[in-house]
């Protein structure tokens, strides 16, 4: 299971290497849309249910339901997540070589500060005509780094695939 890991770490960062996200995305505000919202003052969290969108320059996030865990300003390793859950959640991005990342779990956790996206529960991810498909997925937007891995209780593998370039021999 370990060699499996290390392929993947490294057919992943073959994958991923050349893309980063827009930088300009992260500049701009996080604007919300869903049926309903509450807000738990004590837990600082909002929760929005029914159709809902994120979107912050090309990110794009739709989800059955989200929650958005701001920060403690007292905390300085504190930072806002977005957690949106679904049958599937999906996260779509623009990348600065153009390219547009695409993925979906069950849930996707975005850690705004960090720009790491975790996808768990059937997640998968697809850039460049590749796929990496695990039981869990975490992508560092910033360092560029991808880690899959399958579920050990149902003997889940991770599985990558890759779809050469038109032309290549």
């Amino acid at each position: 299971m370990l060699n499996n890991k290390i392929i993947t770490l490294f057919i992943g960062s073959i994958i991923c290497a050349p893309s980063v996200a827009l930088e300009a995305d992260f500049s701009q505000n996080i604007v919300i849309d869903a049926k309903k919202q509450q807000l738990e003052i004590k837990t600082n969290t909002l929760s929005f249910s029914g159709d809902v969108e994120v979107k912050q320059g090309s990110l794009r996030m739709k989800a059955d339901r989200l929650e958005v865990i701001k920060a403690d300003e007292d905390d300085p390793e504190s930072q806002d997540i977005l957690r949106a859950i679904g049958l599937p959640a999906s996260y779509k991005q623009v990348l600065d070589s153009g390219e547009t990342l695409i993925a979906t779990a069950k849930n996707i956790q975005y850690k705004v500060k960090d720009r790491i996206l975790t996808l768990s529960g059937n997640a998968n991810i697809s850039q460049q005509n590749s796929q990496v498909s695990g039981d869990i997925i975490e992508y560092d937007l910033v360092a560029q780094k991808l880690v899959a891995s399958g579920n050990n209780q149902k003997g889940q593998k991770v599985r990558t695939v890759l779809t050469p370039k038109s032309g290549d021999n």
